[in-house]
């Protein structure tokens, strides 16, 4: 089934495209926070700190995964951070 993005009521456009994407964003901040509360329980404040500077920068990088130039990214961040 083919489409016309130009034709149509924008919001009923533009839902479906949306909803996945805000899922997966809830889902995501889901991970984090869970993340940072298994760390900063078991292995300390110093691996807390990490999770906490590095969590933006995975959020922010989410949009380069695509290109599959995250892991390249993820590399020089841990190179940074050592």
């Amino acid at each position: 089934m083919v489409r016309n993005m130009t034709e149509g009521d924008p919001l009923k456009l533009i839902l479906p495209f949306m909803v996945p994407l805000l899922i997966g964003n809830v889902f995501q901040q889901l991970y984090n926070i869970a993340d940072i509360i298994i760390v900063g329980r078991t292995i300390g404040v110093n691996a807390l700190a990490a999770v906490g500077a590095t969590a933006p920068l995975l959020m922010g990088s989410r949009w380069l995964r695509a290109s599959g130039t995250a892991p390249v990214i993820l590399t020089v961040c841990a190179a940074v951070w050592r």
